[in-house]
């Protein structure tokens, strides 16, 4: 006992040791490392040759593996596959965005630059560097792998909210955690006796749409398959100690409102006592749960209103393989909106919401109704259609009240932007007095922008406006009026057509709806620029010719319009392109509350965005260049609308497939 204690001891010293020194140099010894790490990852990601493939076309030479360099390897990996059970959903997010990054449709973990098997790698890297033996370099790295399990996911929370600030793909696809489909699939085939179907097979014909209909027509001659209806009717009526197959079946106490009660059954050995094909039909109806229960998107007010329709879902899927495979079957369709009202809901779904009271009505509904006419799932979605339908339309009358007044505010915006663009050139112009700039930055746009209004024309200068064609040769006069008058000839032609100019600015401003006294205040300061100009020493230069007092000046400039001819188009701009009535968007404000709201309304020209939440109860109106932001810096995003349950069902499909 004491030579065991001894040789402990040691251990433990030299362990200390070894940890000494690889923490003396551990900074610069994993940044190093796990950059090669990267390099090698990133460069090999889009490699797709075949391992048997080699320059000259024979298979390359194999060799048998050192069993040490196999220890390793297993080790690292089970060290990555704890690493990445710790941040899973962080990790599955970052993954995406990275497998984005790299022009990939997607990545594992052995090839993810940043993931958990890098990290390993350059973690044992740095272990195998020091002095010792194999076992206390492994102890070591699992020591370093334990301590670094409790901070990588917020490591990689962070990284993710760098991304989706950096506009790298901010709507990942919500994914449920991996892994129940394949083990009770697993489970299932080291059960599989001789002469039973493979269970893949099995799988497959479930989910193909050409089988939907000859299994709807069979299952009553499936063997067992009725008593086992019988057994799930009793547990939806809500009756204990039921059997089945010599054996007692009941729900937990609270099993109709939280958990998976249909793994509850398995674990108590449903499943086994079933036929193959309803055993594997519920192995996989527990899984969709799984994953339903596990989508963070959704409500935990709705998923304990859809985990009440567990048994009448498990029966419909045993009686309706089409359930699996059809896109539109009733029941699919009542899931997906019911768990798609919730998740634009605006605020917390409570009891007390009006969405939770249908639902929950619609649930009993089915609870008490459903034995095998599956029809009343159809009347209950078109109940939950035509309540969300009501309430849109309550939303959109409500919000229609401030279309008109958005649809003028528009005009005029618009308007306004007519005369900026048509008053670019004197603007950038220098040379004129920043007192007379910004008079026409400020008044003569208003100027413009009330002749563009009376003649009809928002998007373009008028064609046939006299009041335009005045206030463009009123400020073509202006701009000349103030600008230096360097021979007796320009002076002279001033002082004769200062009192017509003069008129000119004042009947455009007093059409325009100016006020008196802030036409009083700029022809105070017009005089002082008029002297200015009069006093600019004599030049030999030719002067330039006035334009006539009456003539539209010519075009200079951009030409008007909504965003420069030529300017690139933006992310957020294509995003909001493709935004349609109906279309649901994310808005987070300062303390990072997310609201969920419609788009019920697009002003004709785009600039203006009306949406309103799903209750009808607020509105908000955004311009355009509004919404550019905050899609721009993340505190808008559009909604992912993919249905709940076509979404689970294409995850499961995906893992089982892998």
């Amino acid at each position: 006992m004491g030579t065991k204690n001894a040789e402990e001891a040691q251990k433990l010293i030299e362990l200390q040791v070894l940890l000494r020194g690889i923490g003396a140099d551990i900074d610069r010894a994993f940044s190093s490392g796990f950059e090669d790490q990267f390099q090698e990852r990133a460069k090999t990601s889009n490699v797709g040759d075949s391992f048997y493939e080699s320059e000259n076309g024979f298979f390359p030479e194999l060799s048998l593996v050192d069993e040490t360099e196999i220890d390793e390897t297993l080790a690292v990996k089970n060290l990555a596959t704890r690493l990445e059970r710790a941040c899973e959903a962080e990790n599955q997010d970052l993954q995406t965005r990275v497998a984005f990054m790299l022009g990939e449709s997607d990545i594992d973990n052995a090839t993810n630059p940043i993931g958990p098997t890098a990290i390993c790698e350059a973690l044992k890297n740095i272990c195998w560097s020091q002095e010792g033996s194999g076992g206390l370099r492994a102890t070591a790295l699992e020591l370093l792998i334990g301590r670094l399990a409790g901070e990588l996911s917020t490591v990689y929370h962070d990284v993710n909210a760098l991304l989706v600030a950096r506009r790298v793909m901010p709507n990942v696809r919500p994914r449920a955690r991996r892994g129940k489909a394949s083990q009770r699939m697993a489970v299932r085939k080291s059960a599989t006796l001789p002469g039973d179907p493979d269970p893949a097979d099995v799988v497959k014909q479930i989910f193909t749409a050409r089988t939907a209909a000859a299994e709807r027509a069979d299952w009553r001659q499936r063997a067992g398959t009725v008593d086992l209806m019988q057994l799930l009717d009793g547990l939806q009526q809500g009756r204990g100690d039921l059997q089945f197959g010599g054996q007692s079946f009941a729900l937990p106490a609270d099993g109709q409102t939280s958990g998976n009660v249909i793994s509850a059954l398995i674990e108590a050995g449903l499943s086994k006592q079933a036929s193959s094909v309803d055993g594997i039909v519920i192995d996989v109806v527990a899984t969709l749960f799984d994953y339903i229960f596990d989508d963070s998107r959704v409500p935990d007010a709705m998923k304990g209103l859809i985990g009440r329709l567990q048994i009448p879902v498990l029966k419909l899927a045993m009686m309706d393989h089409g359930f699996f495979s059809n896109r539109t079957h009733p029941a699919r369709r009542l899931i997906n909106s019911l768990a798609q009202a919730s998740v634009t809901w605006d605020g917390p779904l409570s009891e007390d919401s009006s969405l939770y009271r249908i639902a929950e009505g619609i649930v009993v509904r089915i609870q008490n109704q459903f034995a095998d006419d599956p029809s009343v799932f159809a009347s209950c979605l078109q109940e939950l259609e035509n309540y969300l339908a009501e309430q849109e339309r309550y939303a959109d009358a409500r919000a229609a009240t401030l279309t008109e007044r958005l649809k003028e505010r528009e005009r005029v915006d618009l308007a306004r932007q007519v005369g900026e663009d048509a008053l670019a050139a004197h603007l950038a112009n220098e040379d004129v007095p920043a007192v007379v700039r910004d008079f026409i930055r400020d008044t003569w746009t208003r100027v413009l922008a009330h002749a563009a209004l009376e003649s009809g024309a928002t998007t373009a200068p008028p064609a046939n406006s006299e009041r335009w064609t005045n206030a463009i040769a009123a400020v073509g006069e202006l701009v000349w009026s103030v600008l230096p008058k360097q021979s007796m000839e320009e002076r002279q032609r001033m002082v004769k057509q200062l009192p017509a100019i003069l008129r000119n600015l004042k009947a455009s401003m007093t059409g325009a709806g100016i006020d008196e006294a802030r036409q009083k205040a700029f022809f105070s300061e017009l005089v002082r620029c008029h002297a200015a100009a009069l006093k600019a020493p004599v030049a030999t230069a030719p002067a330039p010719v006035p334009p006539a007092p009456n003539a539209p000046a010519r075009p200079t400039g951009p030409l008007p319009g909504l965003q420069p001819i030529g300017e690139e188009p933006t992310p957020e701009m294509l995003e909001l392109d493709l935004l349609t009535r109906g279309s649901w968007v994310e808005l987070r404000d300062e303390s990072g509350e997310v609201r969920r709201v419609r788009l019920t309304w697009i002003s004709p020209a785009r600039t203006m965005y009306l949406f309103a939440n799903r209750q009808g109860q607020r509105a908000l109106a955004l311009t355009r260049a509004e919404l550019t932001r905050r899609f721009s810096n993340g505190e808008a995003s559009t909604a992912d609308q993919e249905p709940l349950l076509d979404r689970v069902v294409d995850d499961v499909l995906d893992e089982l497939r892998g």
